[in-house]
């Protein structure tokens, strides 16, 4: 494999060309505490809408029994589809079913549905991104149109179960896409194997990528993290104001 004379240190370098192997990711319990803080944002951005637009839930829980057990049997089931939806986006892209890996990273207690074959950028960051816009955004939209309150908190849980994929998102945002990524096997996020010019690469271990090749700096600081709280705080805060006046 041809070398390059340096790696990317960090994807907020906006690199444009990939000769070989980098690493786009996060050790997973950093990645599950980032995605706790995002948290507030998401709760905050989610549910202030429907406050505004519907007022305070007389409501917020289900009320009787059969009404919890069906709400929670629709979590879990939303929790299994989320993975099964990370895997139909990578069949989407470049795998197959039988390429599709599910597992657990037991030490911080996260499902997850990878693919050991490199694939676009694009079709990398479909498969990420597929199990928030289908089990958080839609059921989100549909319940502030609708004003059922159990549709928007179904949605803003299943937007939580993808904080960790929005973080990933953020990690690839500098990655062009048409450059060949894999998913790491250990860490989350993706190995960048590729630029966009390459033919479809084989798969690379983590074993293989040099000493020095570029990984991705801890760019989503504390200043970001206080400008998105500041942000959505404002925005549930009017939220707030509109659905008591």
């Amino acid at each position: 494999m041809p070398r390059r004379t340096s790696a990317p240190e960090a994807l907020g370098d906006r690199p444009t060309a990939y000769s070989r192997p980098s690493r786009a990711v996060l050790p997973p319990a950093q990645a599950q505490l980032r995605a706790v803080v995002l948290l507030i944002p998401i709760a905050l951005l989610s549910l202030a809408p429907y406050f505004a637009l519907w007022g305070l839930p007389e409501d917020p829980f289900p009320t009787s029994v059969a009404a919890t057990v069906l709400f929670l049997l629709a979590f879990v089931a939303g929790t299994a589809l989320h993975e099964a939806l990370h895997g139909l986006g990578h069949v989407w892209g470049e795998a197959s079913w039988s390429n599709v890996q599910f597992g657990m990273h037991w030490g911080a207690l996260t499902p997850f549905a990878r693919c050991p074959l490199p694939s676009r950028a694009r079709s990398y960051r479909l498969a990420v991104a597929l199990p928030g816009l289908v089990l958080g955004v839609l059921p989100l939209a549909a319940g502030l149109w609708t004003g059922h309150w159990l549709t928007t908190f179904y949605g803003f849980l299943m937007l939580v179960a993808a904080a960790g994929d929005l973080l990933v998102l953020w990690i690839l945002r500098g990655v062009p896409s048409g450059a060949w990524v894999q998913d790491h096997p250990e860490e989350v996020g993706c190995i960048v194997v590729a630029d966009a010019s390459a033919p479809a690469p084989d798969p690379v271990s983590p074993e293989d990528l040099p000493q020095d090749a570029g990984e991705a700096r801890d760019d989503f600081s504390l200043v970001h993290i206080g400008l998105l709280l500041v942000f959505s705080a404002i925005c549930a805060g009017l939220g707030f104001l509109i659905a008591l006046s």
